[in-house]
């Protein structure tokens, strides 16, 4: 899970020329991130690997990535 939301975190900037700040996902897929970092025990510290804040929703079918913006503000999530 987490080289395929790195993958599209690199797609998404090269494809928009913008670095996305979201990735949106469901619990089953936050679940298997989490399993892929046993050391890593907060949330924060996992959006700070990745470089993107997590939005989770029960819709959400397969990950995918945003450039979520407030005004002219990018903003993240948590």
């Amino acid at each position: 899970m987490l080289s395929f939301i790195v993958s599209l975190v690199s797609s998404y900037e090269k494809n928009h020329g913008v670095r996305p700040n979201l990735v949106y996902m469901n619990e089953t897929h936050y679940g298997y991130l989490r399993e892929e970092l046993p050391g890593v025990r907060d949330h924060e510290d996992v959006t700070a690997i990745l470089g993107v804040d997590i939005a989770l929703s029960d819709e959400t079918l397969r990950p995918h990535v945003a450039a979520v913006r407030f005004g002219d503000e990018y903003i993240l999530s948590s």
